[in-house]
């Protein structure tokens, strides 16, 4: 019984940990690709840039010094000159297209230029409690693959997750989670947006994913939709075709294995800094997210309960991504992520 409470704890750990973004309604870019492997992007609306692409400065930012939220401050960005010049006059001017540009969805004008392919890796460390008791603590590696189109300032992120990893950090503990390939392969296309000043900082305001419901059922706030329970809920789908309700997870406990069917609700914030240029360029920051998750299904009963899952701030919660060939697709950042973050 101990091994199984364990088992329910560890699992619950893994998901909104995993990276999750997919609400349909943050997408206030209809008209972005919904293919995973697709880098061509409709023109983003109502946005124009300068005539000719401005110049950034040399200076470029260590990766490591990272952005910090401060409490009331949603730029992103430390109190003082950064963040008045996130929101000066100066940056919030209308950019007008250059008539020469043979991109009309990379028009960066004096910003740094991020357009293009990219792959991204996301670490969250996460801890639960049952009974008010801390039980396991786990680190959660996603993989994504996103394509930047951008105007001045501002930049969609067409994400795909590509693939996710559990590894348990509890000494002693038997629980391990596996992750099959068919979750991340049934997520659906993210589409996120960001923004970045003339010094290179990063911010992507709170972005919220419900996975494995219908999209059209959550609502102008995505943060206040209650998750069904009732694996018959007309709210629910199946995602990974297993012919069961929501996304299927593994869990290898001993006596306690089993599998579980669940629905997600998670959010990330991410800052950050750019540092390098070209095809050296680098993106990386913090990221603070939350994780909600109901399991509907399941052919252990131990696994049926709930637990408290929360981030912790004491460890790693980190991202960064790298610029990749166009023509990758999630396969090759897969298979090429020990070269892409090689120390991360």
């Amino acid at each position: 019984m101990k091994h199984g409470l364990l088992g329910w704890v560890f699992l619950v750990l893994f998901i909104g940990a995993c990276g999750g973004e997919s609400t349909v309604r943050n997408d206030t870019n209809p008209g972005a690709d919904e293919s995973a492997t697709t880098d061509e992007s409709a023109t983003a609306d109502d946005k124009t840039t300068v005539d000719e692409d401005g110049t950034v400065s040399d200076e470029t930012s260590d990766i490591d010094q990272f952005v910090q939220p401060d409490s009331g401050d949603q730029t992103g960005l430390p109190d003082g000159e950064a963040s008045d010049e996130m929101l000066s006059d100066e940056d919030t001017e209308v950019y007008f297209p250059d008539e020469d540009s043979s991109d009309p969805d990379c028009q960066p004008g004096a910003y740094i230029n991020t357009c293009g392919v990219w792959a991204q890796k996301m670490i969250f460390t996460a801890t639960a409690k049952v009974a008010g008791f801390d039980a396991a603590t786990a680190e959660i590696r996603t993989l994504f693959r996103l394509t930047h189109r951008q105007q001045g300032g501002h930049i969609w992120a067409d994400s795909k997750i590509c693939h996710i990893v559990i590894e348990n950090k509890t000494p002693l503990n038997p629980i391990n989670i596996l992750m099959p390939q068919s979750f991340a392969d049934a997520l659906i296309m993210l589409h996120k947006e960001a923004d970045i000043d003339l010094q290179g900082n990063y911010y992507q305001p709170p972005y919220w994913e419900l996975r494995s419901v219908d999209q059209s059922s959550i609502g102008p706030d995505p943060s206040q939709y209650v998750l069904p329970t009732d694996p018959n809920d007309p709210r629910v789908e199946d995602w990974d075709h297993d012919n069961e309700p929501g996304l299927r997870v593994n869990v290898n406990a001993g006596l306690a294995s089993g599998v579980t069917h669940i629905v997600e609700k998670s959010s990330s914030e991410l800052w950050g800094t750019v540092s390098g240029t070209g095809e050296q360029m680098v993106i990386g920051g913090t990221v603070y997210w939350t994780d909600e998750q109901k399991v509907l299904k399941t052919d252990n009963m131990l696994f049926k309960g709930g637990a408290q899952n929360v981030i912790d701030q004491t460890r790693t919660n980190a991202w960064r991504q790298v610029r990749i060939p166009d023509g990758w697709t999630c396969a090759e950042v897969i298979a090429n992520a020990d070269a892409l973050f090689p120390d991360f």
